[in-house]
């Protein structure tokens, strides 16, 4: 069974949504995924006829389901997603607002109204092209932040899973902030070297419990686990132009203005590479029976 067996791309005929397509295709090929194309528009229209308002080449056409929503967009694509199975959501940070009211500094001139609300709302991984995105294909590396949290161990066990299938490296990088008061690994070391003597073992403990279900070979993908201190978003970046890294994994818990949400937004602002945002998947919660329930 495919890692992501159906991707859909919202597409609203912008120059910036359609760059989501050559990605899409891309993995879509990859991945043997069916590939689902959304356009929210208040009149449906003929398929051929709405595939070349999209700006969909005629070449792509054969693997493409072409589903047309009389809705507010993000409520269309949410509503897709339910209703077609998606296991993955190819998105540009902003769309066809952006063209037509120019760049600012704001939050929605970093991501959009419509991608906003579907990043927080979405259980499906959204891989996210952002502002300054220059598409690079095939992939060769990934990197992972990883920081201890569920959500991020759940992105390195997706990012592994992923790597095996389209031929990727993956690089994992643990950032602590010691400026801030982080108490984690490097926030703990009594001198500036202890990053590279105390602490290799509980950086292995951090990835092996991120991938207890992965094989042997599937973890033979990770190239390297690099142990750093500084400014989060400025530390990964840099990490990723000397690294030459062409998607970065990343897991968060879905809201854009709280917990690590500032640094996703340095991240998009600044990166020319996609993002895959990854939410922790849903655990069973269990209840402890006592005296008379247990049989």
């Amino acid at each position: 069974m495919s890692l992501f067996p159906s991707i859909l791309v919202p597409l609203d005929g912008s120059r910036m949504a359609a760059q989501a397509l050559g990605c899409a295709v891309w993995l879509a090929a990859r991945l043997g995924a069916r590939l689902h194309i959304l356009s929210a528009t208040p009149q449906e229209r003929p398929a051929r006829e709405e595939l070349t308002r999209l700006k969909v080449p005629d070449a792509h056409w054969p693997m493409i389901t072409l589903h047309q929503a009389q809705a507010y967009p993000e409520e269309a694509i949410l509503a897709a997603l339910a209703r077609y199975d998606v296991s993955l959501v190819v998105l540009t940070a902003s769309g066809e607002t952006a063209e037509t009211s120019g760049s600012g500094s704001g939050p929605d001139r970093i991501v959009g109204h419509v991608t906003r609300a579907v990043i927080e709302r979405s259980r499906s991984p959204v891989l996210l092209l952002p502002p300054s995105y220059r598409e690079e294909l095939p992939w060769k590396r990934a990197l992972v932040p990883l920081s201890g949290e569920v959500e991020a161990d759940d992105a390195l066990a997706l990012a592994v899973r992923l790597a095996n299938v389209v031929d990727l490296e993956v690089h994992v990088a643990h950032v602590t902030d010691v400026v801030t008061g982080d108490e984690s690994l490097a926030a703990r070391a009594r001198y500036a070297d202890a990053l590279h003597h105390e602490y290799p073992q509980q950086l292995a403990e951090l990835v092996g419990r991120a991938l207890p279900h992965c094989t042997q070979d599937e973890c033979a993908r990770i190239a390297d686990v690099v142990l750093c201190h500084g400014d989060v978003a400025a530390e990964l970046l840099d990490l990723m132009a000397r690294k030459r890294i062409s998607l970065l994994v990343v897991g968060w818990r879905g809201r854009f203005m709280s917990g690590h949400a500032p640094v996703l937004k340095q991240l998009v602002r600044a990166m020319t590479q996609p993002v895959l945002l990854v939410k922790p998947e849903r655990r069973m919660g269990f209840r402890l029976k006592v005296g008379e329930e247990i049989e």
